[in-house]
C-alpha cells in the first residue's frame, strides 16, 4: 500500500509535489507561529505593565518645581501622547464618563443613552467624589451613586479615602475617551486632574448650557469658560451655539479648533421633562408653585451673583405668610458647603438654622442633588439670582424673575441676549409683587422673547446624536490620517 502511494506521488507533476510537501509541513509551521505569537503577547503584556508603572511613578511626582516644568512631567506627557495615539483602533470605542455632580447629569445622560443604543460606542459611567469651596475634603460620591441608581444608570463607584488607587482603576478600564463634567480641576480628586488624564482623549460637555458672563481672568487665561487647562488639553469640547464657539476662537489658546457646535443635551432633556411637583397638597384647588434657585457665589471675588445671604430672611417670611403658595428651594450644589469657607457672609450655624426653619413649613421643601427638570416643568414661575437658571428656565416659557446683585461680573454678549427674557428686580419685595401678579393669571409679556432666545441659543435639538456624529467624524478623520501616514 505504501509503495503504491509513493508511485502515485512520483507520478504527480513537480509543482503539485512541492505543494503537497508544504501542506504536510503546515502543522509544524503553525505550531511554531503560535509559539512565536505567544512570546510576543507575553512581551507586550510585560511592556504594558512597565509602561503602567512608569505612568504611575510620574503621576506621583509633582508637575512643577517652583513653577518650572520638571523632566518627570515632560516624560509623562510624552508617554501620554504615545498612549493617546494607540486609542480609537477598536470597535466599540470605550468612553468613560466621570460624574461628580448629580445636578449636572442631565448634560451627560442623553449622550450615554445614545451610546448605549449604538454599535460603535461602549459607555462606562463612574461616580466620583467632589470638593467644593468650604467642604472638608472630598464628599458626595454616595449621593451621585444613589442618584444614578434611581435613574437606572449602570455605573462603577470610584470613591476617595479608601485603599483603592483611583487613577489605576481608571487605567484598568482602558478608556479611549474620557468625559469629565466640568473644566474645574479643583472640584475633583487630584487623580482626575487634567494632566493625570492625558493618557486618553478627553472631552467636555459643559455642565452649564453656556457661559453668560465675563469670568474673572486667571493667571493663565483671560476666559476660563473656554480656555481653562482642561479645555486646552481636550480632544473635543462641545458647545451649544456659534456664539460660544466664536468666544473660544477669540479667547482660546488653541483658537477654538477643538470646539464643535452641537446644541446642548441638557436643553433637550429639560424640554422633554414630564412635570412632577415634589410637594403634595390635598386641599381643593392647586396652590401657586414657585421655584427659588440660589447660586453659590455669595462671597466676593468670583462672579458675585449670589444673594441668598441677603434675601433668605425675607423669603422665609414670604413663604410663611403665603399658605396658598408652595415653594421649592433649589440651591446650587456648591452653596451647601460654602458657609464653612473663609470669606462666607453667613456662618454654618446661621445657614443650618435657616434650613431647619424653611423645612419646617408645610408649604416648602428643598430640592438638592436631584433631577430638577420635572420640578421646573411643573412650576409656575422661578425666582433666581442666576446663573445657569437664567438660561435654562426659559426653555419652559414661564415667568422668570432675576434678583440682581449690585457689582456682579458683567454679562457677555450671550448674557445680554438672555436677560431680554427675564424680569430684573433688586430685592425680595419687588420679586414678590411680580410673582403675585403672575400667579394671579397675568400673562408674561416676555414669553416671545424667551422663545426667540431658545431658538437662537439652542437650535433644533437632537444634541446627543449631533455629539455622536461629531465623534464619528473625528474618529474617521484620524483613522484616515493614520492610513495615509502608514502608506
Amino acid at each position: 500500500m505504501r509503495a503504491a502511494r509513493l508511485r502515485a506521488l512520483r507520478a504527480l507533476p513537480a509543482r503539485a509535489r512541492a505543494q503537497f510537501r508544504r501542506l504536510r509541513e503546515l502543522p509544524v509551521q503553525m505550531r511554531e507561529l503560535d509559539r512565536h505569537l505567544s512570546a510576543i503577547d507575553v512581551e507586550l503584556h510585560r511592556t504594558r505593565e512597565e509602561l503602567g508603572a512608569v505612568r504611575s511613578r510620574l503621576d506621583e511626582v509633582g508637575s512643577t518645581v517652583d513653577g518650572v516644568p520638571d523632566r518627570y512631567s515632560e516624560l509623562r506627557d510624552s508617554i501620554h501622547l504615545v498612549a493617546r495615539r494607540a486609542t480609537l483602533h477598536r470597535t466599540p470605542i470605550r468612553v468613560l464618563f466621570l460624574a461628580h455632580v448629580l445636578g449636572s447629569w442631565d448634560s451627560t445622560h442623553p449622550l450615554v443613552e445614545a451610546m448605549q443604543a449604538s454599535d460603535d460606542f461602549e459607555p462606562v459611567v463612574a461616580s466620583i467624589p467632589r470638593r467644593f469651596r468650604g467642604s472638608d475634603g472630598f464628599y458626595g460620591e454616595a449621593e451621585v451613586h444613589e442618584g444614578l441608581t434611581r435613574r437606572g444608570v449602570p455605573h462603577l463607584r470610584l470613591s476617595a479615602g479608601g485603599e483603592q488607587d483611583l487613577l489605576q482603576l481608571v487605567k484598568a478600564i482602558e478608556p479611549d475617551v474620557i468625559f469629565r463634567q466640568s473644566q474645574w480641576d479643583a472640584d475633583v480628586p487630584d487623580e482626575f486632574a487634567t494632566e493625570r488624564l492625558g493618557f486618553a482623549r478627553t472631552c467636555l460637555i459643559p455642565y452649564e448650557t453656556m457661559n453668560i458672563v465675563r469670568n474673572v481672568p486667571g493667571q493663565r487665561t483671560s476666559n476660563s469658560a473656554v480656555d481653562a487647562p482642561f479645555h486646552r488639553a481636550a480632544w473635543l469640547v462641545f458647545c451649544a451655539n456659534d456664539l460660544m464657539r466664536e468666544t473660544a476662537v477669540r479667547d482660546g489658546a488653541r483658537a477654538g479648533t477643538q470646539f464643535r457646535v452641537v446644541g446642548h443635551p441638557k436643553a433637550d432633556r429639560l424640554r422633554a421633562a414630564v412635570p412632577q411637583w415634589p410637594l403634595t397638597d390635598d386641599r381643593p384647588g392647586r396652590p401657586g408653585r414657585v421655584v427659588w434657585s440660589a447660586h453659590h457665589t455669595i462671597a466676593r471675588g468670583w462672579t458675585d451673583f449670589g444673594v441668598f445671604h441677603l434675601m433668605r430672611t425675607e423669603m422665609l417670611e414670604w413663604a410663611a405668610g403665603s399658605p396658598d403658595t408652595e415653594f421649592v428651594f433649589m440651591p446650587h450644589p456648591a452653596l451647601l458647603p460654602l458657609p464653612d469657607a473663609t470669606g462666607s457672609p453667613i456662618s454654618r450655624a446661621e445657614f443650618d438654622d435657616w434650613m431647619r426653619a424653611w423645612s419646617a413649613l408645610p408649604n416648602t421643601t428643598v430640592l438638592s442633588e436631584a433631577e430638577y427638570g420635572p420640578t421646573l416643568a411643573a412650576s409656575d414661575l422661578m425666582i433666581t439670582d442666576g446663573l445657569s437658571m437664567l438660561v435654562e428656565y426659559q426653555l419652559f416659557g414661564k415667568p422668570l424673575v432675576f434678583v440682581e446683585r449690585e457689582g456682579h461680573r458683567p454679562f457677555n454678549e450671550i448674557g445680554r441676549r438672555v436677560v431680554r427674557g427675564v424680569h430684573t428686580v433688586h430685592g425680595t419685595d419687588e420679586a414678590r409683587r411680580l410673582a403675585d401678579k403672575f400667579l394671579s393669571g397675568h400673562p408674561d409679556p416676555l414669553r416671545d422673547a424667551q422663545r426667540r432666545n431658545v431658538d437662537e441659543l439652542f437650535g433644533a435639538g437632537n444634541s446627543a446624536q449631533r455629539v455622536l456624529a461629531a465623534l464619528r467624524e473625528e474618529i474617521a478623520r484620524e483613522a484616515a490620517g493614520t492610513r495615509s501616514s502608514v502608506s
